[in-house]
């Protein structure tokens, strides 16, 4: 049941619109967590594309997708760095989920078979909805 409902919950923020997204600490907050390796892996995706959007190198050298002021005003968890760390926490979790039941080719497949963002038209506040509820547990 508490799958159907992370489930439920992670479509429903990808397809809610933008102006009634939560910050990524209501989201947080909220205590939506993932709890499958397959919900892992998706919170593995969403962290990495959020990273890649952080490159300050983006468009070619000192060139990135966000402004200095906003990556600066962001939330220390959210941070370049945080969230390579964060991409990397929820793909082990997940790996470990998928060999805890003995299918790994499983886990494989929807790493090749996830979603690519196209990183320039993130929707910022939909988002650290999304990074909220995938935030790494304290």
């Amino acid at each position: 049941m508490r799958f159907l409902i992370v489930s439920s919950l992670i479509a429903i923020s990808a397809i809610a619109p933008a102006a009634s997204a939560m910050t990524y600490e209501e989201a947080k907050a909220s205590g939506v967590s993932p709890v499958t390796g397959s919900e892992m892996v998706m919170c593995a995706v969403y962290w990495s594309a959020w990273n890649e959007s952080l490159n300050p190198d983006y468009y070619g050298e000192g060139s990135g997708i966000w402004s200095s002021s906003f990556v600066e005003k962001l939330n220390p968890e959210i941070q370049r760095a945080a969230a390579l760390e964060t991409a990397d926490y929820w793909f082990g979790r997940a790996k470990a989920d998928f060999e805890a039941h003995d299918d790994l080719d499983a886990f494989h497949q929807q790493i090749y078979d996830a979603p690519t963002y196209d990183v320039e038209a993130l929707d910022e506040r939909k988002f650290m909805q999304l990074l909220g509820e995938c935030a790494r547990p304290d």
